[in-house]
């Protein structure tokens, strides 16, 4: 009997350990983030989230769910939706704790204007946080709480091209300047 019960225990702490996170509800409402496309929940891989690691995104970043940016572990991607003169994203996302996600590190949402799979050079993005943690695991996280966030993002700035690129555009203007000196 005690076999039986230290199994059934085992099989259930093992359920429990990978019990998955839901987060639900409205997270953001911003008039500021109309016509913006995609927005991507990430979690701190510390306690707190700060915006100038997610500053200068560079350009072909995958945006799937388990994938990092800096120090940040991407959770998934929310739906975008326009109301009436707001944008809202909602979170429908769901993940389990590992890796980099733990228990109580801070929540944060980049919406880009462009980017959808993957980040595309010089699009526009925000970043916003409100004090979202991550619950404990198999906890539903609703992002609502008193209505969704609509305060200012945290930050504003565009996703840079990759170097490739610069070279690409450095190549092309030299190129243009010497058919421009030959037909002089």
């Amino acid at each position: 009997m005690k076999i039986k019960s230290l199994i059934a225990g085992l099989l259930l702490s093992a359920v429990a350990a990978n019990a998955s996170i839901t987060m639900s509800g409205a997270a953001l409402l911003n008039g500021n983030m109309s016509g913006f496309s995609t927005g991507v929940f990430v979690s701190s891989n510390t306690t707190t989230f700060d915006t100038s690691v997610v500053d200068n995104l560079v350009a072909d970043i995958t945006l799937t769910a388990g994938n990092t940016i800096g120090d940040y572990t991407i959770l998934g991607i929310g739906a975008v939706n326009a109301a009436g003169p707001n944008t809202v994203v909602m979170a429908g996302v769901t993940y389990n704790l590992g890796g980099n996600v733990a228990t109580g590190n801070e929540i944060g949402v980049l919406v880009f204007d462009n980017s959808t799979a993957t980040t595309i050079g010089s699009d526009a993005y925000q970043v916003y946080t409100n004090g979202w943690l991550t619950p404990a695991d198999g906890a539903n996280a609703s992002l609502t709480g008193a209505g969704p966030f609509t305060g200012a993002a945290a930050l504003s700035s565009s996703v840079v091209p990759e170097p490739s690129s610069y070279a690409l555009l450095g190549g092309l203007f030299a190129l243009t300047c010497v058919m421009l000196r030959r037909r002089a």
